[in-house]
């Protein structure tokens, strides 16, 4: 499947699907892109801003806003990701740009029970047996403190098995010092 969306190349943040997140954007280019996207029922592709800018075969994650609330210095955008998209290229409009993309095929989970990440919050562990394999791994991908640049090997990854011995592997190093920044 593939789509035209409103593009949100947020620093510092890559969203997966089956997670939900609110950011504070205030940059007046990404609010344009807000604007945009709700032109379309909510729906954009948000992108790493430094993975986006450097010019390489990109995946994003297609998302659908669900909340904006406007502050003094911004505005605060809830969404959700929905699914894995490779962007095939980037179309400027007199709106905003805008990227075409293309669905991420995602190859079968084969190995057994997925990972149970201990390191994570307890009231996360419950989703591990409500939801599939996919799902679960996306949200401790959200959750652990791994960086930027695994976030994004993640999201790319189209085998969910290959996803989860990454994960596994990231969620055994220490732990990356704490910022500012959500990811």
């Amino acid at each position: 499947m593939e789509y035209t969306l409103a593009c949100l190349p947020v620093p510092h943040f890559v969203m997966l699907p089956a997670c939900t997140a609110t950011l504070h954007l205030g940059v007046p280019e990404l609010l344009r892109q807000v604007e945009l996207a709700n032109q379309g029922r909510g729906m954009a592709c948000l992108v790493e801003a430094n993975h986006y800018q450097s010019g390489q075969a990109l995946s994003g994650c297609m998302i659908q806003i669900t909340r904006v609330v406007r502050q003094g210095t911004g505005w605060n955008v809830s969404f959700r990701g929905l699914e894995r998209v490779t962007l095939l290229y980037e179309l400027q409009t007199d709106r905003g740009p805008l990227v075409y993309c293309r669905r991420q095929p995602e190859l079968p989970w084969l190995a057994g029970e997925t990972p149970a990440f201990p390191e994570l919050p307890a009231h996360l562990q419950p989703f591990r047996e409500r939801l599939g394999p996919g799902a679960w791994l996306d949200i401790a991908a959200l959750q652990l403190p791994i960086t930027i640049e695994l976030r994004q090997t993640l999201l790319a990854e189209p085998d969910l098995n290959r996803r989860a011995v990454l994960l596994r592997e990231a969620a055994r190093l220490p732990p990356s010092p704490r910022s500012c920044h959500p990811n």
